[in-house]
């Protein structure tokens, strides 16, 4: 079962969340020479790239990659890749090397071999991994119902990514594998608002890993599972 935290703000959560990452990140420098962080996009982690960016850490040592994306252009206004240049690779953190899983092939399955490619020269496994959740239950790319949940979902695809196409969401999407998700060192799960606090206890009250996907992170034993929330 996971840890919750609750906060009572949404400023508090984000400030003592950047330190913890910071920390994880600094862990994984210190015992290794680098670290890997691993975010995710959309409204929520927006407040803590921009605490985590002024952190005091060896930022030219951290490779920053993300959980999924969706197929659009960098610069597209629903790039997670996008938000992540504007709001976390910036001060102190523009110094990380960012990877990012778009590529210039017209889908995401014509692109997951390139993406895997450049996937292949981040260092592995994450120092920390920052995951969100979705009304509909999904975590990174990893929707409900969608024809190649099954496959992202296997512990031995010996695939980085997989190519997503939702049922429950506009826009074809690139996401990381369970297996690569759940080797990070530490996962953290970010949530704002009551209803994702309900989401979240239904999540955990369920089994039915295709009906929430993110139950396969809740409900695994190889990683602990840190949850972050506040109202």
């Amino acid at each position: 079962m996971a840890h919750f935290a609750e906060f009572p703000s949404v400023q508090t959560l984000n400030q003592s969340f950047a330190r913890k990452v910071a920390g994880g990140l600094r862990q994984g420098i210190d015992a290794r020479g680098h670290a890997t962080l691993v975010v995710s996009g959309g409204r929520t982690p927006l407040g803590l790239f921009e605490q985590l960016a002024q952190q005091p850490l060896a930022w030219d040592k951290v490779v920053i990659t993300l959980a999924d994306e969706r197929w659009v252009d960098p610069d597209d206004e629903l790039s997670n890749e996008r938000l992540v240049r504007r709001a976390l690779l910036t001060g102190p953190a523009a110094a990380a090397t960012f990877v990012g899983l778009k590529n210039s092939r017209a889908t995401p399955e014509e692109g997951a071999a390139v993406t895997e490619a450049a996937l292949a020269l981040v260092p592995w496994p994450a120092d920390v991994l920052v995951l969100g959740m979705g009304a509909d239950g999904h975590t990174a790319s990893l929707f409900p119902g969608a024809a190649n949940l099954p496959a992202a979902l296997a512990m031995d695809s010996g695939r980085r990514c997989f190519a997503m196409s939702p049922v429950t969401a506009p826009l074809a999407r690139l996401t990381l594998s369970l297996p690569v998700l759940l080797s990070s060192r530490h996962i953290y799960l970010h949530l704002v608002g009551e209803a994702k606090r309900e989401q979240y206890e239904q999540a955990e009250q369920g089994e039915d890993v295709n009906e929430m996907p993110v139950r396969a992170i809740l409900h695994q034993h190889q990683t602990p599972v840190d949850v972050y929330w506040t109202a």
